[in-house]
């Protein structure tokens, strides 16, 4: 009887979903991270200085609620309902709250594709080959397929 609820136990453990972000790289292995708002980072093509946008997630969608950027260039948000703002790390702030279903990138080592989740750093540039596709999306997920990779 024991064994059995052990048993049962762990099959709900293993196969009840959760939702997660699901970083879905071609070929590649998926990432999985908790639900919880991260930023995407990139060093911009043209103008080389850093770039950063900032995510919630909102049941299955993105709500991309921050652009941070130093220069104005190809790219840069020009329409927000707040002021920009200068932030004391040099940065322009943009104050947004744009929903996305999916966020598609490329990944670059040359401009380090990275995504920021609770202090820690994904390298996504070193994970991945130069201009991998990748999908970032919500979904539900069990444990058992994230220990499989996908």
């Amino acid at each position: 009887m024991i064994i059995g609820s052990m048993l049962v136990v762990l099959l709900f453990i293993f196969l009840i979903p959760q939702k997660k972000i699901v970083i879905d790289a071609e070929e590649e292995r998926d990432l999985y991270l908790s639900d919880e708002s991260f930023e995407i980072h990139w060093i911009h093509s043209i103008e080389k200085e850093e770039w950063f946008e900032v995510y919630e997630v909102e049941e299955e969608d993105f709500i991309l609620t921050e652009s941070h950027f130093k220069t104005f260039g190809a790219g840069v948000p020009s329409d927000s309902n707040e002021p920009a703002e200068i932030t004391k790390d040099g940065f322009v702030k943009y104050t947004l709250n744009d929903r996305y279903t999916d966020i598609y990138l490329n990944v670059s080592d040359k401009v380090e594709t990275k995504i920021v989740q609770n202090n820690e750093e994904i390298l996504l540039y070193e994970l991945y080959e130069p201009y991998t596709a990748v999908e970032i999306k919500v979904e539900n997920i069990t444990l058992l397929k994230q220990l499989l990779g996908g």
